[in-house]
């Protein structure tokens, strides 16, 4: 190809770009994928292993064989878990530019080509990564049976009214009710929330947070995101916004509306301030990181050439398996809301 020359790459040689790894996701301004943030990251050294299932509730237990006398050793304790497996898998996605279209192309053009390839496999990823991180964590199976909740319209007996029901329903009294219960059945604290889009704009609006942060006589018209953590009682209130869309949306205009991937429910669950395969959380993505097998962890992309097809791929990578690793880490509140948009 005229004015530019790549030499032949094969899987040995090939280029791992950082910058290009670094770039953000195309179109962030439309989804921001928190899959990652809700279901922290673990490297893992092997690709299939064990890991910890916090099950026990040792240190809970009321000891009277404490007490120490002079000369004596401390009673024994030992604490338990379990233990399951995981199998990361691999996903991968690559861009073709084509020869031709390089060729016609000036130098700062070339490296624009290249950015928008590295964004558009990466968020094919992430979007991978989303989807099933959201069917994860708000499966109501995944966790623990007491802590299923049956959501409906007031008056069908469900466990909880639908928040959309500004009348009759109360968030407040909902979550630190499952709170403690969660607590009595040995569940750490929940201190995040997690809420579709859709759920995060009725309870901006919801006229019990609203009178709660009334000044004097004026109501606010929404509940900033501060006082829905203070009212509700969590560190962390996580909005998702990203959606899915059909092969035939494919065309903005074409096909109808697109999708929530977080559907229309909420999660109050415990995030840890730090991941580790021996740190209580609801669920791990366990990364699998090793240069051996030319693994090289989370949406890694390289950029190789191939002269039979005469094109510059852009390729990005990763391997991970995600498993629920407590059962009292989370509550699942499914079709907590009917949207404002059906």
């Amino acid at each position: 190809m005229a004015g530019q020359t790549y030499g032949q790459h094969n899987i040995k040689n090939t280029h791992y770009d950082q910058f290009l790894t670094n770039i953000s996701v195309s179109y962030n301004e439309t989804n921001t994928y928190i899959g990652e943030q809700v279901i922290p990251v673990v490297d893992v050294q092997k690709q299939s292993d064990k890991y910890m299932v916090f099950d026990y509730r040792d240190h809970m237990i009321e000891d009277d064989n404490i007490l120490r006398a002079p000369g004596t050793v401390a009673s024994e304790m030992r604490t338990g878990w379990s233990e399951d497996s995981f199998y990361t898998e691999g996903y991968a996605k690559r861009y073709a530019l084509y020869d031709e279209e390089l060729a016609n192309a000036d130098q700062d053009a070339i490296f624009n080509l290249k950015e928008m390839a590295a964004k558009q496999v990466k968020a094919k990823l992430l979007l991978n990564k989303e989807l099933k991180s959201a069917s994860l964590l708000t499966n109501p199976n995944n966790f623990h049976a007491d802590l299923r909740v049956n959501v409906g319209a007031d008056g069908s007996g469900a466990d909880v009214t639908k928040w959309s029901d500004y009348k009759n329903s109360d968030p407040i009294l909902d979550l630190f009710k499952l709170r403690e219960k969660a607590e009595r059945l040995g569940a750490m604290d929940f201190n995040t929330l997690v809420l579709s889009k859709p759920v995060y704009n009725i309870l901006k609006m919801h006229p019990k947070l609203k009178a709660l942060t009334s000044s004097g006589l004026v109501q606010p018209e929404f509940v900033s995101d501060e006082a829905i953590k203070h009212l509700l009682g969590v560190e962390n209130l996580i909005v998702a916004n990203a959606r899915k869309a059909k092969s035939s949306q494919r065309r903005v205009g074409q096909g109808g509306m697109t999708n929530y991937i977080w559907g229309n429910n909420a999660v109050l669950m415990y995030l840890p301030k730090g991941a580790g395969r021996d740190v209580p959380a609801a669920a791990y993505t366990f990364q699998w990181t090793n240069p051996l097998a030319n693994v090289t962890g989370a949406q890694k992309t390289r950029e190789y050439y191939s002269e039979e097809a005469k094109t510059l791929w852009i390729e990005t990578e990763e391997w991970f398996a995600q498993k629920v690793v407590s059962q009292l880490g989370a509550v699942v509140l499914p079709d907590i809301v009917d949207p404002l948009v059906k």
